[in-house]
């Protein structure tokens, strides 16, 4: 049963609007004259904060121990980013 690209169309498209209006819900940053997305100075302050975390982890060893060191940075990246939008942008 394959579905025709009307139908798919259809079903995106509220979706799809939703979004669009969406996006607009966004808080903005003004840094020197340009508006930065909240979302992207949490990513930026997550990133470093991760990387602080990592010098920490070699500094004390425990990143030799570390399985899969990639999986692990980019969820302490995530959680870190996570954390500062919670903390710093809760409207």
């Amino acid at each position: 049963m394959n579905k025709s690209p009307t139908n798919a169309a259809r079903t995106l498209s509220p979706l799809l609007l939703i979004l669009f209006f969406c996006a607009g819900c966004n808080p903005n940053i003004d840094v020197d004259g340009a508006l930065l997305p909240a979302w992207m100075v949490a990513m930026i302050l997550g990133v470093l904060l991760a990387v602080g975390a990592r010098a920490l982890l070699i500094r004390t060893g425990i990143d030799r121990f570390l399985v899969a060191r990639a999986l692990v940075y980019v969820s302490i990246t995530i959680t870190f980013s996570c954390l500062v939008w919670l903390i710093v942008f809760r409207y």
